[in-house]
């Protein structure tokens, strides 16, 4: 008897930190659990205007532009809806369905829809609340946004943003400066500017330290040396590797109603390779910080110069901080804890 479920992962992109870490993470593990998952990079032409080419066109036919507009929109899905059908369940990654046809709203094969920031802020609230709605089952990566998608879903798990500790793990015998280190993609580069004054000011007045930016662009934010201030540009291959390059890692985040939906990815990297974080109180940081204790908060430049001085000096307290990380990620928020529930999760969506 085959138990086998196949799965359509729709994703953004592979490198796209989001569509890495809610499903391409989890292809591996979950095919031992006879779950199979394609992933597919899909790009929904958000266009509101016809192209130029569709008014030439117009004008020769006497065909409306718009509606040119409408049929090129839909001929573009047509290779996705006819996709679907090989497939039990379809897995989505945040909005990448818009605005459904009539067509693929009555034969859609059941679809999950998995989500991992406060979307609705940014993408538009009703074209999230009908995603919510019209799926079988919701993956929301934290309790506030679960919230949300419970006023229109009486089928909410909550599942984190976990991390693959086969990827991410502590590598004996670092070296090199103190090193504090961010990482994260381009977007979120402007909430490094929190930190900034505290950062220039510990740097200075510490000369064997150094601040390091992993991202896809180094933005404009602080004047790179390669020295003591440097940009290194991200990879797959160089992840673990340059995370446990940091002595501390930092997460700065403003409290506001869409950073309160951020699902702490980058505070449980750096803490799977055992270095220490540092990071404003806010979303998942608070309770993961508070359960783990791998680190401080911060909310202001003293505080987060207090933090630095004190990972610094403080021996014990580093070591002891450090060594709270990867335990606590293995055990609470890794791939292989995750990954047995949603593969019982898909079993039991295709039962019923």
């Amino acid at each position: 008897m085959n138990n086998s479920v196949k799965i359509l992962g729709l994703i953004n992109e592979k490198n796209d930190p989001a569509s890495r870490a809610r499903i391409l993470q989890y292809i591996p593990s979950l095919e031992r659990e006879q779950i199979f998952v394609k992933p597919r990079v899909f790009h929904f032409n958000e266009n509101s205007d016809p192209a130029a080419w569709m008014f030439k066109v117009g004008k020769i036919t006497s065909i409306n532009p718009w509606r040119l507009l409408w049929l090129a929109k839909n001929i573009t899905r047509l290779p996705l809806l006819y996709e679907q059908f090989k497939y039990d369940l379809i897995w989505q990654n945040r909005l990448i369905l818009k605005r459904q046809s009539w067509c693929e709203k009555k034969i859609q094969i059941p679809r999950i829809f998995d989500f991992d920031d406060a979307i609705w802020l940014q993408d538009g609230e009703k074209e999230v609340q009908k995603a919510i709605s019209s799926a079988v089952q919701v993956f929301a990566g934290n309790e506030y946004l679960a919230d949300y998608a419970s006023q229109y879903s009486s089928n909410v798990c909550i599942i984190p943003s976990v991390i693959d500790t086969s990827a991410l793990y502590p590598i004996k015998g670092k070296d090199g400066p103190f090193t504090i280190g961010w990482i994260g993609s381009a977007p979120n580069l402007p909430y490094l500017e929190l930190v900034k004054p505290a950062i220039d000011q510990f740097l200075q007045q510490n000369p064997d330290t150094c601040f390091t930016i992993v991202s896809s662009s180094p933005g404009n934010i602080f004047n790179y040396d390669n020295r003591r201030i440097r940009f290194i540009p991200w990879s797959t291959e160089k992840e673990n590797e340059l995370i446990n390059s940091f002595s501390v890692g930092l997460m700065p985040l403003q409290d506001t109603s869409f950073t309160r939906g951020k699902c702490s990815f980058k505070m449980l990297q750096y803490m799977a390779c055992g270095v220490p974080v540092l990071v404003s109180p806010v979303g998942s940081n608070e309770l993961i910080l508070r359960e783990s204790q791998a680190g401080l908060s911060a909310t202001d430049t003293n505080s987060w110069l207090t933090g630095l001085r004190t990972f610094k000096e403080d021996h014990d307290f580093y070591t002891q901080t450090s060594g709270n990380g990867p335990g606590f990620v293995e055990s609470h928020y890794s791939v292989n804890k995750y990954a047995p529930r949603i593969a019982d999760c898909f079993r039991n969506l295709i039962v019923k």
